[in-house]
């Protein structure tokens, strides 16, 4: 079974500027989600999915793939649906797990237990 993890993450929040960037114990808000989807058990892929190549260097830095998501996918009115039918649109697997980087207290342990359940 192709179990992938998916980081969605905007550079333009309308409500906090940059949130996804944001300092929490000395690290990016998303770099903490980042490091528990590594650690996980069951991920047989990770992605970060955005429409900013700033995450394609954190990705990068994380050593974990990118996927450049189209800007209109990234705007205010874009759902949730649109961008991973998107993504399932371009990567075949058979368990797709998003990982939101606005949660950064999910540790490795919260996700392979939601994949085993």
């Amino acid at each position: 079974m192709k179990i992938i993890g998916m980081i969605p993450a905007r550079l333009g929040s309308s409500r906090i500027k940059n949130k996804n960037l944001r300092i929490l114990n000395n690290k990016p808000l998303i770099q903490h989600i980042i490091d528990a989807a590594k650690n996980s058990k069951f991920l047989n892929e990770l992605y970060l999915n955005s429409e900013s190549l700033i995450f394609k260097e954190i990705s990068k830095d994380s050593k974990i793939n990118f996927y450049h998501r189209p800007k209109e996918l990234s705007s205010d009115k874009a759902t949730n649906d649109d961008f991973t039918i998107d993504f399932l649109n371009k990567h075949e697997c058979d368990l797709l797990i998003q990982l939101l980087p606005t949660s950064p207290f999910i540790s490795s342990e919260n996700i392979d237990e939601f994949i085993e359940k």
